[in-house]
C-alpha cells in the first residue's frame, strides 16, 4: 500500500503569493519520482511570457500548473484569470506516473485554490 501524498507548504504559499501579491506569472507542481511528496518545481518571474512557461513543462512528464492570464475584454478592460492545468502529455509512456497524477490532482488543485478555468 502506498504511503499518502505529503503536499509542501510551498504549494500553497506560493500560490497565495501569485493570487494576492502577484508576485509570479506561473507556478509548476511536480510529484516526486518516488510519489510521496508534491512540491513546487518552478515558477516564473512575473514578466515572464507564456512561451517561458511552456519551455519550463517537461515534454515527457505530467504536471500541475497554476497560469495567470491577463488580456483585455472586447470593451478594453484589463482582466486576469487563473488557469489550473493538469498536464500529461501524450510522449509520457509511463502509465503508473499518469495514473499518480489523475488520483492527485484534487488535492493539489485544493491548495491552489480559487481559480477561475480548469484544464
Amino acid at each position: 500500500m502506498q504511503a499518502s501524498l505529503v503536499l509542501e507548504d510551498a504549494i500553497a504559499e506560493t500560490f497565495n503569493g501569485l493570487r494576492m501579491k502577484r508576485t509570479h506569472r506561473f507556478i509548476i507542481v511536480a510529484i516526486s519520482d518516488d510519489g510521496t511528496r508534491a512540491f513546487v518545481e518552478s515558477s516564473g518571474e512575473r514578466s515572464a511570457t507564456f512561451a517561458d512557461f511552456k519551455a519550463k513543462m517537461p515534454t515527457d512528464r505530467p504536471r500541475y500548473a497554476i497560469f495567470d492570464l491577463e488580456f483585455q475584454t472586447k470593451d478594453g478592460r484589463a482582466e486576469s484569470k487563473l488557469l489550473f492545468i493538469m498536464y500529461s502529455p501524450d510522449a509520457c509512456t509511463k502509465g503508473p506516473v499518469r495514473f499518480l497524477y489523475a488520483q492527485n490532482k484534487d488535492a493539489i488543485k485544493a491548495k491552489m485554490s480559487p481559480v477561475h478555468r480548469e484544464l
